[in-house]
């Protein structure tokens, strides 16, 4: 209302200023001062006083005419173009909150309310179905983390428990043989060493960004590296009596960051050991392609992967072992932390099963400018 008011007064407003500025063009005459000087510029009075009585010519004056033709044109062609663009602007802001006021409905309603133009309705469904799918994905990946972090506090339990329990055993036994104190002391490091995988995986999941990796990018031995990672190992090797086999190059230099190609490395071995069976070999294999990247496999003995398992495996909180066992339990971020950190890196990482051998492989830019 108070919009239509405010339109009102400038309209009257426009008026009486058009009305007064006649009625004083013609109290002041200057209406015809102003048809004479039209007059006087378009027309030419030629007076002939050679003779008696004298003659008077009159013509038009053709270039002035076709001057203030030109003139006329261009103010009308700009006047008219003015109108046309504030008319535009109205309507293209009209429409457009129109437009708004339907996206946020069709948005906010459960089923799709269509708008009326093809193009915009299928570019809105594309819009409204990845927005679904991704609240889907999300609401999922929150479930399976507040699941996560119950199985974690729940299995913290468990080891907490019988650390307590035998350092209470050992406390109030004084006359324990030195076999039996050695033996409850190894349970107790094992339990301890299995709460802090527990508080690792935590971590993970606290504080762990996999869209926020950091890269230091440095030269280093690859094959330096995975042997000082390899004795690290050796204690988890002989508890199973498996052996590691390695073929490739003695040396291989790259530029990449060394500790978070570390985690990559250690993430791999440690799954690879944790499934494969005892008394078995863990086959390692690094070529160096034509193409400036490195190539390396890390392949297990053990239970072949289904192919849908194998397609989710590098998945946020995914784990092969649903019984959360406590030698193979863990929070499911190793192999997603080692796939992002090998994109970061510029690689690609996959895996594959069949036959009762499991194989991951990722590869490598060499280069430090690819790195």
């Amino acid at each position: 209302m108070r919009k239509k008011m405010s339109s009102l007064f400038f309209i009257l407003l426009g008026a009486l200023l058009l009305v007064g500025t006649s009625i004083l063009f013609i109290q002041t005459e200057m209406h015809h001062k102003i048809l004479d000087s039209i007059y006087g510029t378009f027309v030419s009075i030629v007076v002939d006083g050679s003779e008696e009585p004298y003659r008077v010519e009159t013509y038009i004056d053709w270039p002035n005419v076709k001057l203030f033709l030109i003139i006329f044109a261009l103010a009308i062609i700009f006047i008219v173009s003015l109108i046309s663009f504030f008319i535009y602007r109205y309507q293209l802001k009209k429409n457009t909150q129109q437009l708004a006021v339907k996206i946020t409905q069709f948005f906010a309603a459960d089923a799709a309310v269509p708008i009326g133009e093809l193009v915009i309705d299928n570019e809105l469904l594309k819009i409204k179905a990845n927005i679904d799918n991704k609240e889907v994905l999300l609401k999922r990946e929150t479930q399976r983390t507040k699941d996560l972090i119950t199985y974690l506090a729940h299995d913290l339990k468990t080891p907490l428990a019988s650390v307590i329990g035998y350092l209470n055993l050992i406390l109030d036994s004084p006359d324990l043989t030195k076999e039996q104190l050695q033996h409850f002391l190894s349970i107790t490091l094992d339990k301890s060493n299995r709460l802090e995988n527990l508080i690792d995986d935590f971590f993970d999941i606290t504080r762990f960004n996999l869209q926020d990796i950091e890269l230091y990018t440095t030269e280093l031995d690859f094959v330096l590296l995975l042997n000082q990672l390899t004795d690290e190992f050796y204690p988890l090797l002989k508890e199973k009596n498996q052996s590691l086999a390695y073929t490739g190059p003695e040396t291989l230099k790259l530029f990449a960051d060394s500790e978070q190609l570390a985690r990559v490395l250690n993430n791999l071995l440690k799954n690879a050991i944790a499934y494969g069976p005892e008394n078995s070999t863990i086959q390692m294999a690094l070529t160096e392609n034509t193409v400036d990247r490195l190539t390396f496999s890390i392949t297990n003995e053990g239970a072949t992967i289904p192919k849908h398992q194998i397609e989710t495996i590098f998945e946020k909180f995914y784990r092969l072992d649903k019984s959360r066992s406590t030698k193979t339990g863990g929070a499911g971020l190793g192999l997603a932390i080692a796939k992002e950190i090998i994109l970061a890196h510029q690689g690609t990482i996959e895996a594959e099963s069949e036959n009762g051998r499991t194989t991951f492989r990722f590869t490598l830019p060499i280069d430090s400018q690819n790195a």
